[in-house]
């Protein structure tokens, strides 16, 4: 790509626009490197890099030989404004690596670009990652496209130009191929950057969790200690190389004892540590030096009494990525892959467990041992075990885009105490759920009642109560299909337990039907009743419950008549085999026992929960039905935002707001701003009957609260205003005179803007006491059609409708309108339609607050740690 050399720039980055570019990322090669904005103090760096490669590579970035750069042309490529112009820096195990930069053509909102990375670091995925974070940049500045040159032969940098996912315009000339694009955010951008995103967090996983060796750093003889238990379970269930690190000990376990990391003489790409606090640092550094790949760290770094030794956490996490180094942990109680080929226990606790298809992560380090046990108990197999600890760096985000390729993974099992980046978790959770399910307990700050809820129905997480409940889930839909419709067959020879299993579907949504067997039915009549019920067309699932004739006599005769009929059904069965204990009917069985029908009517309600999801997922109804306008509704915000302050939020008056809503085709009474003195005015203007509301009312639905309905002539608007004027003084200065609409039922639509997550839209009862009665369903936009009618299924308003015999087709429509305007202007940071008056023929807003703000200019998706 050529470029020339004018005059160096006087301007450069500010600290914050400088820190606003600097991150750590993940390569495609699952490598850590560190990108930042160049700076004139890189001069010495860019000459090194560049004379170090090879003339094919300068020729193909300068289209002609250059073995050097001047100090012109140094101090040019280094001395940005990170606006008009702009360049960023990689580098890797602190060593520059590559660099790219755009600059704008003056007078346009085009940019060139042009990139160079290190030809020892070629195919790591470098470049895609430049260029994605160079477009966010440019699009912040208002830069719309980019142009680039490529000589024809340079293959790889066409590769990359054409699958970044923005569609190209091509050129050939003299051998050059011209390129621009638009930079805009399309669908087939963002998908290209989550395929690569999860490419790359998969493969950074694979490089801590698959490792060629491992190194023990605090091995020790010491009976009882962290460090024996650590080598006895790395030395004894692993199938790589293991290494022990102690300057205490010659020998551990029969085996030399290094003194330090760095005198273990072999490629180790994973250290185990558990080292005194104070000894954190040095151990990682050492690490690092090394080039290994992963730390998971057992050391607790919480200090427990005055003087102990603290760590800087972020500041260790920090190196490490910058140095390629992954970290699980501190406080983790390690990880374990149940694999047949390469199995690997680098685990504070014996996981032996059977091989098997659910994968475990665990934010509790101390819960470890409990739910390992609890698993080995109900005879659960696992894929994976990984104990995150304090989460400072690798999380559950990184496991499921590992876990998502894992062929080894059927379900996956997560305890959280918090999302970290939970937009992040959001979307990456509900592609995973499209695969195999996800079941999650949460707790701590991941406990936030309405937020946490929102992001597990969004991304289809099933959510339980419990860590038992965790497992008994993962268990059944590790073996079981989904069920996908919400009719139980019980199968039974027992009446008291069909009685308590009927309660218990019920109550958990399911519908139950009962065949009935005799007390002391056969196996064979057992086998021959789950068949039928399979094959019933009314029938979505089986409950086979068994009561032994005699109490104390467990058959196993009909524990493998149950087997038979079950193994390779294609609607789930699970079976309670009273007297017996949880785990499969019988060992080996694909079939889960329950001990009692409460237990399994749970888990089958959560997995119809998550078919449910999954039907709805497929539901591409997003669209409300109304034509809208973004452009007019983007002028009216624009319009009221001039002048403003970035920060200053601003309520739109009514007027503004009913056109705001017009815009995308929702429906609101009509409605005038009046004063006491022209109410009346305003009342004839509208026409009669009116409602007449005070701006800033009390509590209450009275005229001396500031609300009056039904008034049919000037007198009723008169007397009104004077007893609103009389109850609240200057609150009643601004009125709002309102048609009547045809009576229906109220319910409030709420769509508020969360930095972290983006639209939250809640749907519940309406009216002036919709916050005491706090009744609301909560989802993130975007909402499908499904979804909208989900929301109210969760609320009250789904039974008040059906009682009033009110259709909810409007109300769907609106959730799904107003949830798309919020979308599409995020400087909407809140919308409250409250009361929406529903009618089977329509959804109409009667008041409403709309409150804005300047938004920042959109980034395009960058891919980065955080």
């Amino acid at each position: 790509m050529t470029e020339s050399v004018p005059e160096p720039a006087t301007g450069a980055p500010t600290t914050a626009s400088a820190s606003r570019w600097e991150s750590n990322v993940v390569l495609g090669s699952g490598d850590t490197a560190y990108i930042r904005p160049l700076t004139p103090a890189d001069s010495a760096n860019l000459l090194a890099f560049h004379e170090r490669q090879s003339e094919q590579s300068v020729y193909r970035r300068y289209f002609s030989p250059k073995p050097t750069l001047s100090a012109s042309e140094l101090a040019h490529f280094t001395t940005v404004d990170m606006v008009d112009r702009a360049a960023l820096a990689v580098e890797s195990q602190d060593e520059f690596v590559a660099c790219a930069s755009y600059e704008r053509w003056p007078g346009r909102n085009e940019a060139e670009a042009a990139f160079m990375v290190d030809d020892e670091y070629h195919g790591r995925g470098i470049a895609t990652l430049l260029l994605e974070h160079l477009a966010a940049i440019a699009r912040t500045n208002g830069i719309e496209r980019f142009t680039a040159e490529v000589l024809g032969d340079n293959r790889g940098m066409l590769a990359v130009f054409s699958k970044a996912g923005w569609p190209l315009k091509r050129g050939f000339d003299s051998g050059v191929v011209d390129l621009d694009w638009d930079l805009a955010a399309t669908d087939e951008f963002l998908d290209s950057v989550e395929r690569r995103e999860q490419r790359a967090d998969s493969r950074a996983v694979a490089r801590l969790l698959i490792p060629k060796a491992v190194v023990v750093v605090g091995a020790s003889d010491r009976q009882h200690s962290v460090g024996a238990a650590l080598w006895r379970h790395v030395t004894r269930n692993s199938s790589v190389p293991a290494y022990a690190v102690n300057p205490n000990h010659d020998q551990v376990g029969g085996e030399r004892s290094y003194a330090s990391v760095s005198d273990v003489p072999d490629d180790v790409s994973l250290a185990i540590v558990a080292v005194p606090p104070a000894a954190l640092d040095a151990t990682i550094d050492e690490c690092i030096a090394k080039r290994m790949r992963g730390a998971i760290i057992v050391t607790d770094v919480d200090p427990t009494s005055p003087g102990d030794s603290t760590v800087d956490v972020a500041a260790l996490v920090a190196r490490s990525r910058r140095n390629g180094l992954r970290v699980i942990g501190p406080s983790s109680m390690g990880a374990a892959a149940l694999r047949s080929d390469d199995p690997m226990q680098a685990a504070l606790v014996n996981v032996a467990l059977p091989i098997g298809n659910v994968a475990i992560s665990l934010q509790s380090g101390s819960l470890g041992g409990a739910v390992l046990r609890q698993a080995r108990d109900i005879g659960l197999g696992l894929s994976w075990f990984v104990s995150l600890g304090d989460k400072s760096d690798v999380s559950s985000n990184d496991l499921l885009q590992f876990w998502e390729d894992d062929d080894q993974t059927r379900v996956i099992a997560m305890y959280t105490e918090s999302f970290g980046n939970p937009a992040k978790f959001a979307r990456i959770a509900r592609r995973v759920s499209h695969r195999r399910p996800i079941v999650a307990v949460r707790t701590g700050s991941a406990a936030d009642g309405a937020i946490g809820s929102a992001i597990f129905q969004q991304a289809g997480v099933i959510e339980v109560p419990t860590v038992h409940a965790l497992l008994d889930t993962a268990r059944v839909l590790s073996s079981q299909p989904v069920l996908r419709g919400p009719a139980i067959r019980i199968v039974t020879n027992s009446r008291s337990p069909a009685t308590l299993a009927t309660a218990a579907l019920q109550g958990a949504g399911l519908n139950a039907s009962i065949s009935r067997l005799p007390v002391e039915a056969t196996p064979a009549m057992f086998q021959q009743a789950m068949g039928a019920a399979l094959a019933a067309p009314d029938v979505d699932g089986v409950l086979v419950i068994h009561a032994p004739a005699v109490a104390s006599d467990i058959d196993s005769d009909a524990s493998e008549a149950i087997d038979v009929a079950g193994t390779g059904a294609l609607k789930p069965v699970v079976g309670v085999l009273l007297g017996s204990a949880d785990g499969p009917v019988r060992p080996g069985s694909a079939v889960p026992n329950f001990s009692f029908p409460e237990q399994a009517a749970a888990v089958l309600a959560r997995s119809h929960r998550y078919g449910q999801w999954l039907a709805s997922e497929s539901d591409t109804g997003s669209l409300p039905v109304t034509p809208i306008d973004p452009d007019v509704a983007h002028t009216i915000i624009s319009n009221e935002l001039e002048g403003r302050a970035d920060d200053e939020p601003v309520r739109l008056g009514i007027r503004v707001t009913h056109d705001l809503l017009a815009a995308y085709g929702i429906t609101t009474a009509k409605a005038l701003e009046a004063t006491p003195d022209s109410a009346v005015e305003a009342a004839r203007s509208i026409g009669y009957p009116v409602a007449v509301k005070a701006a800033r009312r009390g509590v209450g639905r009275s005229v001396k609260a500031g609300i009056a309905l039904d008034l049919v002539e000037d007198d009723d608007v008169a007397d009104s205003v004077a007893q609103m004027v009389e109850s609240l003084g200057d609150d009643a200065a601004t009125l709002i005179v309102q048609e009547m609409t045809t009576p229906g039922f109220d319910v409030r639509i709420r769509c508020e803007h969360d930095d972290r997550l983006g639209v939250i839209v809640s749907v519940g009862l309406g009216g002036v006491h919709a916050d005491v009665i706090n009744d609301r369903a909560t989802r993130i936009a975007p909402v499908s059609r499904t979804g909208a009618a989900a929301m109210i299924d969760d609320t009250k308003v789904a039974a008040a409708l059906a009682d009033a015999d009110i259709e909810m087709h409007a109300l769907v429509d609106l959730i799904l309108t107003a949830a798309l305007l919020a979308s599409d202007h995020p400087g909407i940071i809140e919308l409250d339609l409250n009361p929406v008056i529903v009618t089977s023929a329509s959804a109409v807003v009667t008041d409403v607050k709309a409150v804005v703000r300047r938004h920042q200019r959109d980034e395009s998706p960058i891919r980065r740690l955080n």
